[in-house]
């Protein structure tokens, strides 16, 4: 029997909901209680990036954060003794944060976290697991850097920023192999073993005493010192202009086009991240509708905001034949320009208040989504309403509001563009397109 397609109901409406604060010793338990939420999320956030690495052991935060997984009694052990208590471990650092924590069953919840906390701050670190751990990292970095898309990223860094974002978040194949045992150690000592952080605990806790979870985890360690911020320097040279890492023999090329942005705190994000869907954020993008359906190009192409503390990036990427590449590069400079002086349309405007509304009560449907919310808010020393306030800023969004984020946040004159292939073939188009000098490097060399 034929029947009806029901029609579309109204969008319901989407609150986060309100978090409690608890300052147990030196650290603070951030926690939201979502009553049936079986499943705990817990993460403990500590302010220590890789952007606050000291310049002589690039890359200690990524191999510590892979090292506690070895767990207190070293070799790996930690995932199989978490398994028993039906707990998954997790821990990851990006620019500005080292975050560490464990989805555990309710009714395991204070075993798991014993031994989470024996982990986290009490780890084995044994030397040879240190060691295995950086070979591991360094045949990673390698294996990733295979891809052209992988390795065009990653040379972004040094055309953008002088310091530590001149180096890939791992600390490069050249400072990352220099790390011994002993630096790593006395990293830990004196950041995760030593302060308390903040905890965040979200799921059905009805049960749990979140003072007494606090003191299991912060222990007797002391308060985080209050992290300076100061943007970052840009290398010299001039702007625009044109990186190609030579792979020769490419018959494809990556190309990404950046330019910095300013910090998460100084960016409206509806008006940033919504002018850049709009150019490269949906399928239906401008670089998409160029690239992909009109000349046929590429697959796909995007672009999107990789926003930190004291700084910021913004990126348009995509994949191409390499007999396309310096139009490729011309048309997306193009696309940009069109977007500045003639602004957005009502299905663009529409599209982009519909994608960032709709799906809220989905994308916050679990435990470890509202923690993932919560821990960027405790990153960037956000307000705990913030996800109600970039939703209000959605529902709130208008035309001209994206026009002038298309003239205050894409910023061409600025832009370095970065293509992985084939130079011999590339270099003399990449030049004709005028855009800026072009300079030809080695993957090879680029983080000696």
């Amino acid at each position: 029997m034929q029947q009806t397609r029901p029609d579309l109901g109204a969008a319901s409406s989407y609150s986060f909901p309100k978090p409690e604060r608890v300052r147990v010793g030196n650290g603070t338990v951030v926690a939201v209680d979502l009553p049936g939420q079986q499943l705990i999320s817990l993460r403990l956030v500590h302010p220590f990036g890789g952007a606050v690495e000291p310049l002589d052991a690039m890359g200690v935060t990524a191999l510590t954060s892979e090292v506690l997984e070895d767990g207190p009694d070293g070799n790996s052990s930690l995932a199989p003794a978490l398994e028993r208590y039906g707990a998954e471990w997790v821990a990851r650092a990006n620019w500005d944060g080292f975050i560490t924590g464990l989805d555990a069953p309710i009714n395991r919840l204070g075993d798991a976290v014993g031994l989470f906390s024996d982990a986290v701050r009490r780890p084995a670190l044994k030397a040879d697991d240190i060691v295995r751990r950086r070979d591991q990292l360094l045949e990673r970095f390698w294996l990733e850097a295979a891809s052209a898309s992988t390795l065009a990223m990653r040379s972004l860094g040094g055309q953008l920023f002088t310091g530590r974002y001149a180096t890939p978040l791992a600390g490069g194949p050249v400072k990352l192999a220099d790390i011994i045992p002993e630096r790593v150690a006395a990293f830990h000592a004196d950041t995760i073993a030593a302060y308390a952080g903040t905890l965040v605990v979200v799921g059905d806790l009805s049960g749990v005493d979140l003072e007494e979870l606090g003191r299991g985890v912060f222990g007797d360690t002391a308060a985080v010192p209050e992290r300076r911020i100061t943007e970052p320097a840009p290398p010299p040279g001039e702007l625009p202009r044109v990186l190609v890492v030579d792979r020769p023999g490419s018959v494809q090329s990556a190309l990404v086009i950046a330019h910095r942005a300013p910090s998460r705190s100084q960016v409206e994000l509806p008006r940033a991240e919504g002018i850049s869907e709009v150019l490269g954020g949906m399928f239906t993008s401008r670089l998409n509708m160029e690239l992909r359906e009109r000349l046929g190009y590429t697959y796909g192409a995007g672009s999107r905001f990789d926003l930190r503390r004291d700084s910021g990036v913004f990126f348009m990427s995509t994949q191409v034949e390499a007999s396309t590449t310096a139009h490729s590069v011309t048309s997306s400079f193009e696309q940009i320009a069109k977007l500045r002086a003639s602004g957005v349309t009502e299905d663009e405007l529409a599209a982009v208040r519909e994608s960032n509304i709709v799906g809220l009560p989905v994308a916050y449907s679990t435990a470890r989504a509202v923690a993932g919310a919560l821990v960027d808010i405790v990153v960037h020393d956000l307000p705990d309403d913030n996800v109600d306030r970039v939703r209000a800023g959605y529902e709130k969004l208008t035309a001209q509001d994206l026009n002038s984020a298309a003239v205050e946040y894409l910023r061409p004159e600025e832009a370095v563009v970065v293509v992985v292939g084939d130079a011999e073939s590339l270099r003399g188009p990449l030049t004709e397109t005028g855009v800026g000098p072009v300079e030809v490097r080695s993957p090879e060399s680029l983080w000696s």
